[in-house]
């Protein structure tokens, strides 16, 4: 079973909107196969059931994996054949990808621009599509969506896309990250992933743009005050050039209090961060950085970086620290766990924040889109919506 990733999150939450807010239009979903003869397109109904019928089918986690040629002849049989995707009025990509025809506005999201800034992080191939094929594309879309104004000034600079064609849009929290008081749960994922009793939380794919290394330099200094109690969980797959962690703990001899719990269930998400004292989120650069609103909807006060996007997102309701200092990371968590009236500020001010960031805000807004592009063309409607995995 393949793990969900952020970009199969916001489809499968802007997908579950749209057949909610919008059932008189039609959608239909293709994988990013699209430009081959063997593609798959799934006409969602409005209760999802065709693509879920086929998740039970196929055996396939949608909408987060890629679908076979073998997949599509099933959906062929299954569901019936789909409309050509020139036929389709509004072609929306969520993951940095377009297709374009006459006929038909294309719309795409670019979540960042991670492949300028830490193109080491990037995959050979997504690295070599998103140098050489993004910049045109980005060019060629009727309109591009972006999670951030940071992000937004990004692409405007580094795409040279003009400024009235990026449109941002927030993400949303699921309503599922909330402060929970059901103990037995609690206790269960607490057991279950070896938690300690008190504990600093970070979320997030394990990799040098996460800053992980300056985190554990920072608790490393407060690990030498006697008085301080509390473990390191770090949450996420191990992933590009993280090898050298597990020495560096080594080496900054504090090897017995810092946990790697790998990648996270989803159903687990809610109660990890409830368990949690504190969020840490020092990453060096986020196109929006999801993480610190769901520990914000969760009651859990959050210290994250100035850089990028995250002041934007975080507002007032967080304890912002510059990332490449130690000193002042390290500063910043002992503040929110010495000081118990601005960590209760944090608490109620971060589930303030977390409340302006919705899935049924950011799927109307999208849709808004839609239909200013399909009325500048003479038509006050969306019939039929293509939207890429």
């Amino acid at each position: 079973m393949s793990q969900k990733t952020g970009i199969g999150y916001y489809t499968h939450h802007l997908i579950s909107q749209f057949v909610t807010i919008a059932p008189d239009d039609d959608f239909y979903l293709c994988d990013v196969l699209f430009e081959s003869p063997f593609c798959t397109i799934v006409k969602l109904g409005n209760d999802l059931s065709n693509a879920y019928q086929f998740i039970r089918i196929s055996k396939v986690p949608f909408p987060f994996v890629t679908f076979t040629r073998f997949l599509f002849f099933i959906q062929q049989k299954l569901i019936g054949k789909a409309p050509k995707i020139e036929e389709m009025d509004i072609f929306f990509g969520p993951n940095y990808r377009g297709t374009f025809k006459e006929s038909m506005r294309t719309v795409i999201t670019i979540h960042d621009m991670v492949h300028k800034y830490f193109p080491e992080t990037i995959g050979g191939e997504n690295l070599k599509y998103l140098t050489n094929k993004l910049p045109n594309i980005a060019k060629k879309a009727h309109c591009v969506i972006t999670d951030s104004e940071s992000t937004k000034n990004d692409i405007i600079k580094l795409l040279n896309v003009p400024e009235e064609k990026v449109k941002v849009i927030y993400l949303g929290v699921d309503g599922v990250f909330k402060p929970l008081i059901d103990t037995k749960a609690l206790a269960s994922v607490k057991k279950r992933y070896g938690l300690p009793e008190k504990f600093i939380l970070f979320l997030g794919t394990i990799e040098p743009r996460k800053n992980i290394q300056g985190l554990m330099k920072a608790y490393a200094k407060l690990c030498e005050e006697t008085s301080f109690n509390h473990d390191l969980v770090l949450a996420g797959d191990i992933q590009w050039k993280s090898g050298g962690l597990k020495n560096l703990i080594k080496d900054l001899r504090f090897v017995d209090r810092v946990r790697f719990i790998g990648y996270v269930d989803e159903t687990d998400l809610a109660n990890l961060y409830n368990l949690a004292d504190i969020f840490v989120y020092p990453s060096f650069y986020e196109g929006f950085g999801l993480p610190i609103i769901e520990a914000m909807a969760c009651g859990v006060p959050v210290v994250t970086s100035n850089t990028s996007s995250l002041p934007e997102i975080a507002g007032n309701a967080a304890v912002l620290i510059d990332p490449h200092s130690i000193d002042d990371l390290a500063q910043g968590i002992k503040r929110v766990l010495s000081d118990n009236e601005l960590r209760q500020n944090l608490i109620r001010s971060g589930l303030e924040r977390a409340k302006l960031f919705t899935w049924e805000k950011c799927a109307r807004e999208i849709m808004k889109v839609f239909k200013e592009l399909l009325s500048n063309r003479g038509e006050n409607i969306v019939s039929d919506t293509l939207v890429t995995l």
